[in-house]
């Protein structure tokens, strides 16, 4: 009996253990602070905006999951709860970052009152409807960055200054950026939050690390010029041309960096 005992107490203890199977295998981690950049020490330096489309199969990871998961959600529902629980302050109209956007006007972009009333009689209301931006309404997000040489540790680095979803309109059908966040203060409520790694469950990147080491695929869409233009302003035949006109910038940008080391 006592041996019978002893067998129950041991499957009763497994019980949970089991049950802990769905749980993060990471804990909530600290970002690790840029390292300390002296201007005397930027040999060169390029300014990009770049577009990462949320539709290539290298970017679904930053589209997924739809619903939020206990341990995992899509980074749009991260920067907006990020938002609303006061984590992320640094929210702004546009990628100049002058005209800052307070909490309420961020919650009535992201969310917004329809109401319906009667064609016969105008005073009487119809419905009353909330209408949401959700993960599904975001096509694609905006990166702002500098690429630089730091000639003190003999290396070309980028780093993001802010990003911006740009989502379609469920009503409207408008597509458009809808806030441009300071990426330094989004830097901790990404790393709280993991991504899905297809190659490896149990080495999941947190947000942070996806931006920081370029876990994504894009196209840039604006180098910085005498005349502030985007590409798509001067490409104007077709998408096809803006592509190309992106990837010889791309391509500009490996030549700096192997000639700088060549000579």
């Amino acid at each position: 009996m006592r041996t019978l005992f002893l067998i129950v107490i041991l499957l009763l203890l497994e019980i949970p253990i089991m049950g802990q199977v769905e749980k993060p295998i990471q804990s909530p981690t600290r970002y690790i602070p840029y390292p300390h950049l002296r201007e005397a020490d930027i040999l060169w330096q390029k300014r990009h905006w770049e577009r990462i489309e949320l539709k290539e199969k290298a970017n679904l990871h930053l589209f997924y999951p739809m619903t939020d998961l206990p341990f995992r959600k899509s980074l749009f529902n991260v920067l907006l709860h990020g938002i609303y629980d006061t984590l992320i302050t640094q929210v702004f109209a546009d990628d100049k970052f002058e005209i800052p956007y307070s909490l309420q006007q961020v919650a009535n972009y992201a969310s917004r009152i329809d109401t319906v009333f009667d064609q016969d009689d105008p005073s009487i209301i119809i419905l009353i409807d909330t209408i949401k931006i959700r993960p599904k309404d975001v096509l694609a997000y905006e990166l702002k960055s500098d690429w630089y040489f730091d000639k003190q540790r003999g290396e070309m680095k980028n780093r993001i200054i802010g990003i911006s979803p740009i989502i379609k309109d469920p009503q409207t059908q408008e597509v458009y950026n809808l806030f441009w966040i300071w990426f330094p203060d989004a830097r901790w409520v990404m790393t709280q939050h993991f991504t899905f790694n297809k190659h490896n469950f149990v080495n999941r990147p947190n947000y942070d690390d996806v931006f920081s080491m370029r876990f994504f695929v894009s196209h840039i869409v604006k180098e910085n010029n005498v005349y502030d233009r985007a590409i798509k302003e001067y490409k104007r035949n077709s998408p096809m041309d803006q592509l190309l006109e992106g990837q010889r910038i791309k391509l500009e940008l490996q030549n700096i960096e192997h000639d700088l080391w060549e000579y």
